[in-house]
């Protein structure tokens, strides 16, 4: 089942029912209007675990295709009770319906209006509220004022951040969004990315925006774990097991491990599969029937003859 086209609605003086690219051609750094609110943005409260497969019900039904949240559920999760779906699984699931999907780090306010200025609902990791260590996805599809407005599978289909809140949210996964659109948007996509629509750029640009921090701040591990991330995809393993143990030193929750495994895959890369066994045991003691984890803990064994 299909819905309306989404329309836009912003403080330019565009005339009634115009587009907004007829009213902004060639939207560059810096042009992004003072307000923006999407429409057509759709919201249910989550089930249990369910932020994902709500994201994905919202983003979908923005770009014209209605799916139920036990649809997308069914489809997106191993089992009911899976606690965790990656980026990854979401933006191959809004592939299914023609959407193609940028999924990048070291994201900034400013990209984020550009994004939505352009008519584009932006996808975010962030922790759920301030001092917890759950990881939740929420849509962006408005602005004004210096905060952002989100849809929230939990908290609502209209919650404001002020910037700062939205950047300290989204510190805990290193800026990390995704933004799905039609192939008629990659021109858009392509003007607000830049050389960002390239991964071994975007990865680039993590390791140095990571490299400051961790000179500004040495004392926090999610900073030293987006360095790690930056160097493992750079091919930089033994950085990246090394940044990846001072994250972990520095105290990571033990929940970190259910939503991101790249320490495992650094310390897999760099043989030390006795650190990977020791930390996906941990875990495991909590997320007993994580298919990640359980993969991890299977390459350690395997990796120590067992």
């Amino acid at each position: 089942m299909t819905c309306p086209p989404a329309r836009l609605t912003s403080t330019l003086l565009c005339a009634a029912g115009l587009a907004f690219g007829a009213c902004l051609p060639g939207l560059g750094a810096g042009a992004a209007p003072a307000s923006v609110t999407l429409s057509n943005i759709r919201h249910e409260f989550q089930g249990p675990d369910n932020c994902g497969p709500v994201t994905a019900m919202t983003v979908l039904g923005y770009h014209g295709t209605r799916v139920t949240q036990a649809r997308a559920a069914s489809a997106l999760k191993d089992f009911p009770g899976d606690p965790q779906v990656t980026s990854l699984e979401l933006a191959a699931y809004l592939g299914r319906f023609g959407l193609r999907s940028v999924i990048r780090s070291a994201g900034t306010p400013a990209l984020v209006r550009e994004l939505v200025a352009r008519g584009l609902p932006v996808v975010v990791q962030q922790r759920l509220r301030a001092g917890s260590n759950v990881a939740h996805f929420r849509t962006v599809y408005g602005y004004r004022a210096g905060r952002f407005l989100v849809s929230d599978p939990l908290l609502g289909p209209a919650l404001w951040l002020s910037e700062a809140q939205f950047t300290d949210l989204w510190h805990f996964y290193n800026g990390e969004y995704l933004v799905a659109y039609p192939a008629g948007k990659e021109r858009d996509v392509q003007a607000v990315l830049g050389q960002d629509m390239r991964a071994a750029a975007n990865w680039a640009r993590l390791k140095r925006v990571t490299e400051a921090r961790a000179k500004a701040q040495p004392g926090d591990p999610y900073t030293w774990w987006g360095l790690g991330k930056a160097n493992l995809r750079l091919g930089n393993v033994t950085a990246a097991a090394a940044n990846f143990d001072r994250a972990v030193a520095l105290g990571v929750p033990r929940l970190y491990f259910l939503y991101r495994q790249e320490a495992f895959e650094a310390w897999t890369r760099a043989g030390h599969h006795s650190k990977t066994l020791r930390y996906t045991r941990l875990a495991l003691n909590t997320f007993p029937d994580s298919k990640e984890l359980l993969h991890f803990r299977g390459v350690a064994q395997r990796g120590l003859g067992g």
